[in-house]
């Protein structure tokens, strides 16, 4: 194979890889790469969109609506976690494999559990906003509850159609699908405003026509099949739920570490500061959705590089990637809050100017949370879901058991604070639980 005369190292022919592997392997890479563009481009539509809609409902509601619009939002948050967890996470599992023969009659089988669920938000959701319609307080809330009641099963149609071709290892036609939503969105926006009839309900509608719209034209291209062949219903359920029942306890838990504030601060100090938490937490969008995209990329890095290399090679990336989160999330706050004055009147006009001096808190809060993510990263990488719902069960507990007396007796400025708290704790027992299991993936 090789041998060593008069120091130099001489490699025989039979280890230098052949002209074809080569071509081979780099159109593999160029491959790889253009879906991981294209992935990258699909997500920032997505969150573009999400951050526009965010920011220029805050500039054109009154902060009441907002806040029922954020109330509502959490709520499609918590909705679209149940989802995610029993249909989206495993159709990438499962959909590239056991069913990757048959992807039509699988699609089929999703969507009938996708009209299952929407059946299931509809009465809920649809039943809370008749409750809320002679509440006093519930400026917009009923509206906006049945907003989100249309939009749901649509928005989540749409990620389900955008999940099948990802599972085809076709992202061009997802890119297509959030073009379409993002631009439908845009302009039904603007319309709505220009024809001064935009409220947290109409904002909801128009999400649920563009996502309806968009979920058409990918299913037209996807065309799935309802005829049985190959697959059995009830295997795809049984397959769905035992993946993913811990996923959505884990996402429970993390729901309550993030969104929990809302409904907490609009109990108990009502809509307006709803609305002033949202808009304050609208600027941590950014670092957000820049997380969301590079999970694509960085846990399956991770795992390979535990795989490959072992414990001590994880260790040094995680260091590495610790260093880049931390300084890239606090040079980002410091620019902000430097500018936070004229930051606050491009985004939001002449409101929020009050809000001001709480940013530094709500930076307080965002980067031991966007730290956090790479000891999480870590343990997923290492297959530890129990130590990733245990993270999210001591933080979720901080949230509760603090965030109500505090946000009770403090209003928005507790719920900051709490945040703050349950976001340390959530970096704290991440980072120690990362250290212990990489401890004992090194005596392995």
């Amino acid at each position: 194979m090789s041998d060593r005369a008069g120091g130099s190292l001489t490699i025989t022919e039979d280890l230098r890889p052949s002209p074809a592997a080569t071509i081979q392997t780099g159109l593999r890479w160029k491959f790889w790469a253009s879906r991981g563009s294209l992935a990258v481009v699909d997500q920032g539509l997505i969150a573009g969109s999400n951050f526009a809609i965010s920011i220029l409902l805050a500039r054109w509601l009154t902060p009441q609506q907002y806040g029922s619009y954020a109330l509502a939002f959490a709520i499609f948050l918590l909705i679209s976690l149940l989802y995610q967890a029993l249909l989206l996470e495993p159709q990438r599992i499962f959909g590239s494999t056991e069913h990757a023969a048959h992807q039509r009659e699988y699609l089929g089988a999703l969507l009938l559990m996708h009209c299952a669920l929407a059946c299931l938000v509809l009465f809920v959701l649809a039943g809370y906003a008749w409750w809320m319609r002679g509440s006093p307080q519930a400026d917009g809330l009923p509206g906006a509850l049945l907003g989100v009641t249309l939009a749901a099963p649509c928005i989540l149609l749409l990620w389900l159609a955008r999940g099948a071709f990802y599972v085809r290892l076709s992202p061009q036609y997802a890119v297509l699908g959030a073009a379409t939503y993002s631009a439908f969105v845009g302009l039904g926006l603007l319309i709505a405003y220009k024809a001064k009839s935009l409220s947290p309900f109409s904002a909801f509608l128009i999400m649920a026509i563009a996502a309806g719209i968009a979920s058409l034209c990918l299913l037209s291209l996807l065309k799935p099949t309802f005829r049985f062949s190959t697959i059995a219903m009830h295997s795809v359920l049984s397959e769905h739920w035992q993946y993913g029942r811990w996923i959505l306890l884990s996402s429970l838990l993390g729901w309550i570490t993030g969104d929990i504030y809302y409904p907490l601060v609009a109990t108990f100090a009502g809509l307006g500061a709803a609305g002033e938490l949202k808009a304050l937490l609208n600027f941590s969008m950014p670092i957000t959705q820049t997380l969301n995209a590079l999970s694509v990329f960085v846990l399956p890095h991770a795992a390979r590089v535990f795989s490959e290399r072992g414990p001590a090679a994880l260790t040094r990336f995680t260091w590495r990637l610790t260093a880049l989160f931390a300084v890239g999330a606090i040079l980002y706050w410091l620019v902000l809050i430097l500018l936070s004055g004229s930051v606050i009147r491009l985004f939001y006009g002449t409101r929020y100017s009050e809000l001001r001096p709480l940013l530094p808190l709500v930076a307080a809060s965002s980067v031991p949370w966007t730290v956090a993510y790479v000891p999480a990263t870590t343990l997923r990488a290492v297959r530890s879901s129990a130590s990733v719902m245990m993270m999210y069960l001591v933080s979720s507990a901080v949230a509760l058991v603090a965030g109500v007396p505090v946000t009770r007796s403090f209003g928005l400025h507790g719920a900051l604070w709490v945040m703050v708290l349950s976001n340390v704790s959530t970096f704290v027992i991440a980072s120690v639980l990362a250290r212990r299991k990489m401890r004992a993936q090194a005596l392995v």
